[in-house]
């Protein structure tokens, strides 16, 4: 339990995320809480009343704002903003596509379909152009942004007779498919492919906000009333837990046939109560002894920490128990939520056939007769506080919410990221014609580096609120290897609206939109400025998670990692427009 006594510095030892404001607090009574943005957005149909108490009873029983009997089934195919990112900065920087100065125009100008990259048939400038490995990884996220599920791009190389396939998913453009695209197409595919870089090779889950085309899908990159569990590594491979067993399994303890359920969100070293079900949980024990004599059900559950699943061996496992809840045949899972304010479920039959399509068929049928899953939680009972002392998880206490909203999962605001990677002018004059091209005889012909320049001209990047050193920060998140061999894939603007920095303030306000209208409260920003001057219109922002997701060591991170919080001075210009503070309710 942490104690803020008045007058005093409380030290931390982490970063919180709950929603609730529970975490770090930095010195004097209205210093600001830096765990996370509190945006004033939910979407649609979920969300928490911010009903509950602070009083050790049961917060959450019974009421369907706090979780509980919330329809899983009805939630699980929600359109969300939330994606992974993990394209090599190097690939993007060095393809034969893109930056092949002969592909690049013709790209926009036909159909992203088989047939005009097929190595005999295709476009001209468009043949043999896969059979480099780093453009095939460009290619499976130009394709994933632009088409929707149920389209694809398909390549054979006939040098090797190798067929590849690339499935659309986001759906930004899916009318690509069907012939040259726009600017805003182009526009809105180049926001993607820049937001979704990794310089360091890691796959990290985004929730990415824009405008894109609303007559087409609704609700496309908008926050979406839930976030499903993430199943793999940041590495890209699946989660063990979620592959089908090779041998008869049963358990909780099994390590494998479980199927991704949704993240949900607590005060930090709180009780959380998870039961399968819509039944409401009603009084519950913390004893585990208390579930001795109750059946056992037909489904098990799993809890792991922040927005990723795991196996029972992972830093994430939660420790959890079975305990009894009052009015229940069945026990209920106990688990203390973690510092991050997040939590996983995991869900799947008791047990499982080697091969069998557990994962779905099983467990479809478990949660169709469950209705979803009941959630409640408390706070934990602590010895009383040093006289004059406030309990901070006592003053922030909120309910426990499952599913919880996309926007509350998603809070820290990276950035924007827009221009156009397409069309006149649009790559480094280094790149000339005969560079990043695959020749007749399969061999690429690479162009040379920019020792630290920019490869796409009309390519930015501007942060958010409160990270630091802004070129530091965007120089590790889409830039490729170091001094003369350093290539970067935007221009680093500053600031898209305000900033907080410890050193030199950046350029600010290259944004005058802070929240797009189309859906009010959603925080993505609009009406970016590039480094030559005009407005881009059709920008991506990008939230996460945690602040250093992206950037393990981000200038921002460091900030909050330390024993103590310090808030970092905002820079002069404030007033030239509405702070985020103000838009966004942060505290």
């Amino acid at each position: 339990m942490i104690y803020r006594i008045p007058g005093l510095v409380v030290l931390c030892g982490g970063l919180s995320m709950a929603g609730a404001g529970a975490g770090c607090i930095g010195a004097g009574d209205d210093a600001p809480s830096l765990e996370g943005p509190a945006l004033a957005v939910q979407a649609a149909g979920a969300g928490s009343d911010g009903s509950g108490s602070a009083s050790g009873g049961l917060a959450g029983a019974g009421e369907a704002s706090a979780g509980s009997g919330i329809d899983v089934m009805g939630v699980m195919d929600a359109v969300q903003a939330v994606w992974a990112n993990g394209l090599s900065a190097d690939a993007l920087t060095h393809n034969a596509l893109i930056t092949n100065p002969r592909a690049n125009p013709v790209m926009v100008d036909f159909a992203l379909s088989t047939a005009n990259y097929d190595d005999v048939r295709g476009q001209p400038e468009l043949r043999r152009q896969l059979r480099h490995a780093p453009t095939r990884e460009v290619m499976k996220y130009l394709v994933s942004c632009a088409l929707e599920r149920g389209q694809s791009v398909s390549y054979i190389d006939t040098s090797t007779g190798e067929k590849y396939t690339f499935p659309g998913e986001i759906g930004i453009c899916p009318h690509w498919a069907e012939g040259g695209v726009g600017s805003k197409c182009q526009e809105l595919v180049s926001a993607c492919l820049i937001s979704r870089v990794n310089a360091e090779g890691r796959h990290v889950t985004l929730s990415i906000r824009g405008q894109a085309f609303p007559e087409h899908r609704p609700g496309l990159l908008s926050p979406a009333s839930s976030v499903r569990v993430v199943t793999a590594t940041e590495e890209g491979d699946l989660i063990p837990s979620f592959a089908r067993c090779a041998r008869d399994a049963s358990g909780a303890s099994r390590d494998c046939g479980w199927t991704a359920g949704h993240v949900g969100s607590c005060t930090p070293g709180s009780y959380v109560f998870l039961g399968a079900g819509s039944e409401p949980l009603g009084d519950c024990e913390d004893d585990p002894s208390s579930a001795a004599g109750l059946p056992d059900g037909d489904t098990v559950i799993r809890v792991c920490d922040g927005i990723r699943g795991c196996d029972t061996s992972s830093t994430g496992y939660l420790e959890q128990n079975e305990v009894r809840c009052s009015g229940r045949g069945e026990p209920a899972l106990h688990f203390s939520c973690p510092s991050s304010g997040h939590f996983s479920v995991m869900s799947g039959p008791s047990s499982v056939r080697p091969g069998a399509a557990a994962p779905l068929k099983g467990v479809a049928a478990v949660l169709q007769r469950h209705r979803g899953f009941s959630v409640a939680s408390r706070l934990r009972v602590d010895p009383d506080p040093p006289p004059g002392a406030v309990s901070i998880i006592e003053a922030s206490f909120e309910p426990a919410v499952y599913p919880a909203p996309e926007a509350s999962v998603f809070r820290w605001r990276e950035g924007a990221f827009y221009g156009k990677l397409w069309g006149k002018f649009a790559l480094n004059p280094l790149i000339t014609v005969g560079l990043n091209e695959v020749k007749e005889d399969g061999s690429f012909r690479s162009a040379p580096r920019t020792a630290g320049g920019v490869v796409f001209t009309h390519a930015f990047a501007c942060t958010g609120e409160y990270w630091t050193e802004q070129a530091a920060y965007v120089g590790h998140r889409l830039c490729a290897g170091a001094g003369a061999e350093k290539d970067c894939v935007a221009h680093s603007l500053g600031a898209c609206r305000e900033a907080r920095s410890f050193t030199d303030c950046p350029s600010l306000y290259q944004c005058s939109v802070a929240d797009g209208g189309l859906v009010e409260g959603d925080g993505d920003i609009q009406e970016c400025k590039g480094s030559g001057g005009g407005t881009w219109h059709h920008p991506l922002t990008v939230f996460l998670n945690h602040p250093s997701d992206v950037i393990r060591d981000s200038p921002f991170a460091a900030v909050v990692h330390g024993a103590m919080v310090v808030e970092a001075p905002l820079c002069p210009g404030s007033e030239v427009a509405p702070s985020s503070a103000e838009r966004f309710g942060i505290r």
